[in-house]
């Protein structure tokens, strides 16, 4: 749920502020009176639960006003709508004038392309060809919607932590049902080396790294590895890799239906070229026994051991850090092992500590008043998988 308070806080003096400081005449005939772009956004923020109208007529119900972009991109992300009570979930772009649109250069930049609602202080006929709304445009009086997970913040630590282990859980028989399937179409090694690669990438590289685990498979890599010398091992796996992969002639954009990957906005540890070198030791160090086996002896050892077998460090810091390898082992790894039947899968994970916080996590945090709460992965997995639903409608 968004707390109310944080719906409504400065809110009120915010415009009575801009009451005093712009008085009754039109903004337009102040040119530098419209109000900058962060309190825009608090703005925005307020209209949840509550109706502005676009300047075509339209009607807005803000459901949600969606969680504020970390870096590069629309300012809002996730937005849930209901537009003439029809719903959509998307991505909304705030600006003092709709022109801004053009002159920032969002024309031209595709991390805009998915943008469905475009809200400004004030409208002035020219901008893209999207719903445009003008925050002093107010919709039609009627009761306030209910905010996005309401029924989750109403509920008890107990009730909470309950609905958060059912919804990790069925999380996790979610993914065992897709490494099922990947395992009945490529093997169960082939399966695993391409879920890590899959959480290799991240969201903004996930689709680029499952082509090249595709590319490149577990069983060529090992043989390679397994027929030169250990020291001379991961070099020799890096450069396959990254032959394969393009990044050696920089930003590589594939033809056809592969996608690009992205190196822009990426942080330095993020970087597709650190996450397959780092790709590459790994694989080196267990060519002897093979990624699988080296899994399911860890897991037998315990959840230190599992989580240390992803950790790789080089002299520059970690290819793949601490945080990673839990990521990697809770989403790729032990879902995939539990679909083979491994039954201390599904313990281990139900038993594993949390996982590092990003965006989404302190936001569905949020949302539902859970921010002093320690939760396990199980239990933060449930909370995405409940927020993402909420956008989606589920």
């Amino acid at each position: 749920m968004i707390v109310q308070e944080r719906q409504t806080v400065n809110c009120g003096a915010t415009l009575a502020e801009e009451r005093r400081q712009y008085g009754a005449r039109r903004r337009k005939d102040r040119p530098g009176a419209l109000l900058p772009e962060h309190l825009l956004a608090r703005l925005w923020r307020a209209k949840e639960g509550r109706s502005l109208r676009t300047v075509d007529g339209r009607r807005v119900r803000v459901l949600y006003a969606g969680r504020p972009a970390p870096g590069h991109g629309p300012d809002f992300q996730d937005a849930v709508v209901r537009m003439d009570g029809e719903r959509a979930s998307g991505n909304v772009e705030l600006h003092r004038r709709p022109s801004d649109w053009h002159a920032h250069g969002h024309d031209a930049d595709p991390a805009y392309d998915d943008v469905m609602l475009h809200v400004v202080a004030e409208a002035d006929g020219t901008g893209p060809g999207l719903p445009l709304a003008e925050l002093n445009r107010a919709g039609p009086r009627e009761a306030l919607e209910p905010p996005l997970m309401a029924r989750l913040s109403r509920a008890s630590s107990s009730e909470l932590r309950e609905m958060l282990v059912g919804s990790g859980m069925a999380r996790f028989r979610e993914r065992i049902k897709i490494a099922r399937r990947s395992i009945e179409e490529t093997g169960t090694d082939q399966a695993l080396h391409e879920a890590v690669f899959d959480a290799l990438g991240y969201a903004e590289n996930r689709a680029p790294f499952h082509r090249l685990a595709r590319a490149i498979p577990e069983s060529k890599l090992r043989w390679l590895a397994n027929s030169l010398p250990p020291d001379e091992r991961p070099a020799a796996l890096e450069r396959v890799l990254l032959d394969a992969s393009g990044l050696d002639d920089g930003p590589h954009t594939s033809g056809g239906e592969h996608p690009s990957w992205k190196t822009a906005g990426v942080r330095p540890v993020n970087q597709p070229r650190r996450r397959i070198r780092g790709a590459a030791v790994l694989l080196a160090r267990v060519s002897n026994e093979g990624l699988l086996a080296a899994c399911e002896r860890a897991v037998a050892e315990g959840r230190t051991s599992l989580e240390r077998l992803f950790v790789v460090d080089d002299a520059a810091g970690a290819l793949i850090g601490a945080g990673r390898a839990r990521e990697i082992v809770v989403n790729a790894v032990l879902p995939l092992l539990a679909a083979t039947g491994n039954a201390g899968a599904e313990e281990l994970f139900l038993r594993y500590p949390s996982l590092p916080e990003n965006a989404l996590t302190r936001e569905a945090r949020r949302l539902t008043g859970a921010q002093g709460m320690r939760l396990s992965a199980c239990e933060q997995l449930g909370l995405l998988r409940l927020y993402r639903g909420s956008i989606a409608g589920d």
